[in-house]
């Protein structure tokens, strides 16, 4: 199989690097490139075994599947530049955001089979959780192939394109709605008088091995969390002061607030391709 990554950036590199660890493809069937940063990809191919060109002709031929990992408003002149060079036993895997699929065929003027995935930045640590939409010509054994890609990174659900919006929030801007969370536990932290140091060094551990929990429970996180309230403790207690909030609905309006961007994102690349 071979694979070719057109971008090399942040997220491009915990894929290949994913896929290279994994041994799910051999490094030297990667083929990387980008627009210009060819120390870049020289250190990418000095680390992982990985290959690079900026032969558009050669990189695409015999392609098994071609990652779209350019940002989105540079997408047009690579489409441009490759569609000459496309031919019918490419499969495109895109991971820019808010492009949709009827787009991305229209601009490499192809009929090939394309899929969208939206990774979060956990995939630099081997716990991506992945959506994926496939375009209805991507045949069953490609979408094996293509879970088991992503599987090298992390975990996947697939889910109808018009639902990625849903999954961008959930998970693709997830880990930074938590980070906000373990933030503001540390300054709370803090403010009972503890060394700050020492409250962020505990947290990290704290979310560290309540994450092995639940990754090692067969509980769910209901059950997990009732497990340790002993009734009339301290953790009941703090509970009790939680649930004068309206938790539920503040995360509801947060995950809501990032799926109506993602469709207004998505919107406006749509009416910019009207105004062409």
């Amino acid at each position: 199989m071979k694979l070719v990554f057109y971008g090399a950036g942040n997220m491009a590199h915990a894929i290949f690097t994913g896929i290279v660890n994994s041994n799910v493809v051999k490094s030297e069937n990667i083929y990387l490139t980008n627009r210009s940063n060819e120390d870049a990809l020289k250190k990418h191919a000095e680390e992982l075994g990985v290959q690079y060109s900026y032969d558009d002709e050669a990189l695409l031929k015999d392609a098994d599947y071609v990652f779209l990992g350019t940002k989105p408003y540079d997408f047009d002149n690579l489409a441009d530049r490759i569609r000459p060079h496309i031919n019918e036993d490419n499969r495109f895997i895109s991971i820019m955001a808010g492009l949709p699929i009827s787009y991305i065929q229209e601009q490499l003027g192809t009929s090939n089979p394309i899929a969208r995935i939206m990774p979060n930045t956990n995939a630099h640590v081997g716990h991506s959780v992945t959506g994926i939409s496939f375009s209805n010509n991507f045949g069953p054994k490609s979408k094996e192939e293509v879970h088991e890609l992503i599987n090298a990174f992390g975990s996947v659900i697939e889910v109808p394109e018009d639902q990625l919006h849903q999954v961008t929030a959930i998970t693709g801007s997830g880990p930074a709605f938590l980070y906000h969370v373990f933030e503001q536990y540390v300054t709370a932290g803090t403010r009972l008088g503890l060394e700050k140091s020492q409250v962020e060094e505990s947290i990290r551990n704290l979310i560290i091995g309540t994450s092995k929990m639940i990754e090692r429970s067969e509980l769910g996180m209901d059950q997990l969390r009732k497990n340790i309230t002993s009734k009339g403790g301290t953790t009941q207690a703090g509970l009790d002061a939680l649930s004068q909030y309206d938790i539920e609905s503040i995360f509801e309006d947060c995950l809501k607030a990032a799926v109506d961007r993602s469709v207004e994102l998505a919107s406006q690349d749509d009416d910019d391709d009207d105004d062409d």
